[in-house]
């Protein structure tokens, strides 16, 4: 089990300018910013916090122009949407890399989790069921659960067989 938890550097406006470019979108300052903000919270930010961050470095950004900017992301393949346990609030993940989510539902945060090993079963699993009239081309799953303590780690006399 792999988890990853991101507090990420500010990347530079040309590298934010170049992001924008790739994915065909036009480097506006208010995109700029979101994606700066997108990029620098921590965890897996709602649009409220985004535009928060946003507005102390100009005050004019509205919600709706912070939603709309995150959308085309979304469309763009710059970030993806995450459902968070709450339901009702988008959250958005900077990483688009191939990955899962587990959702406490007490604290509401969500957590990266990278597993090949499930991946590769989720893999054998629909390549052996075949799904008529569908091909899929990527997956994530979302597990909600509680985080709990963490456990020692695991000496030689208690992990499991492989």
């Amino acid at each position: 089990m792999h988890t990853h938890h991101s507090h990420h550097i500010a990347p530079s406006p040309e590298q934010l300018q170049q992001q924008l470019a790739d994915a065909g979108l036009r480097a506006t300052r208010q995109r700029l910013l979101i994606l700066e903000s997108l990029l620098v919270l921590p965890g897996h930010p709602t649009a409220e916090q985004v535009h928060q961050r946003v507005t102390e470095q100009l005050s004019s950004v509205s919600l709706g122009t912070v939603y709309k900017a995150l959308d085309s992301f979304v469309l763009a393949g710059l970030t993806r949407r995450v459902a968070s346990a709450e339901g009702s609030r988008r959250r958005y993940d900077a990483d688009c890399t191939e990955h899962h989510h587990l959702v406490c539902a007490d604290t509401q945060e969500i957590i990266d989790y990278c597993d090949p090993q499930l991946d590769e079963l989720i893999r054998g699993f629909f390549a052996d069921k075949g799904l008529p009239g569908f091909q899929p081309h990527s997956f994530s799953l979302h597990v909600t659960g509680n985080r709990v303590a963490d456990l020692p780690a695991a000496g030689p006399s208690n992990q499991p067989p492989s």
